[in-house]
């Protein structure tokens, strides 16, 4: 039925980034315009604060390697540049867990490029401000955070971020209300 609202809305291709797992990604996988993908939660090592990162177009066996190491960020972010897996930074001001500080903030600007600056279930005003701070980032600004946090950025033009958008539905209401568009591809 998703699958079916989702074309229906004017999506050209489908895919569900549930929470750690791809069982539904699966039981559309039949479909045609469909691809595997999930939200994975991680963390920084011996850190409680929980993040999300969205990756897209994985496989089964890609989903089992990225739940093996989900546990480090660091690893995570590894394995995702080296396996050219696309992915970005969840609701990157939401505080899933009430854990989310700046300097968790500072440390994903380093890591990633991708960032969710529209998100279609957190407020709006989140949305805004994580554009707004993520525009104003220069290179001084980020060789500043990479000395203070002994961190070199793991991505070219690191104060260049890059928006993607979700709808974050997890119960069928806001399907395809927030959604990414790319150039015109045949895949």
């Amino acid at each position: 039925q998703l699958y079916e609202k989702l074309l229906e809305r004017g999506m050209d291709y489908v895919t569900i980034t549930d929470h750690d797992t791809i069982e539904g990604c699966l039981q559309i996988s039949d479909q045609p315009r469909t691809f595997i993908s999930e939200q994975v939660t991680t963390y920084f090592p011996n850190d409680p604060c929980k993040l999300h990162i969205l990756v897209w177009g994985i496989s089964e066996n890609q989903h089992r390697e990225i739940d093996g190491i989900r546990g480090n960020i660091f690893e995570l972010q590894r394995y995702l540049k080296a396996a050219q897996i696309a992915h970005a930074v969840a609701h990157p001001l939401y505080s899933i867990n009430g854990k989310l500080d700046s300097r968790h903030l500072e440390l994903l600007i380093l890591l990633f490029k991708h960032f969710e600056g529209i998100n279609g279930l957190r407020d709006a005003l989140l949305s805004d401000l994580a554009q707004t701070l993520f525009k104003q980032l220069t290179p001084e600004k980020i060789d500043a955070l990479a000395n203070r946090h002994n961190l070199a950025p793991t991505h070219t033009e690191p104060c260049r971020k890059i928006f993607v958008g979700g709808s974050d539905d997890h119960g069928g209401q806001f399907a395809a209300s927030v959604f990414t568009e790319t150039p015109r591809a045949d895949s």
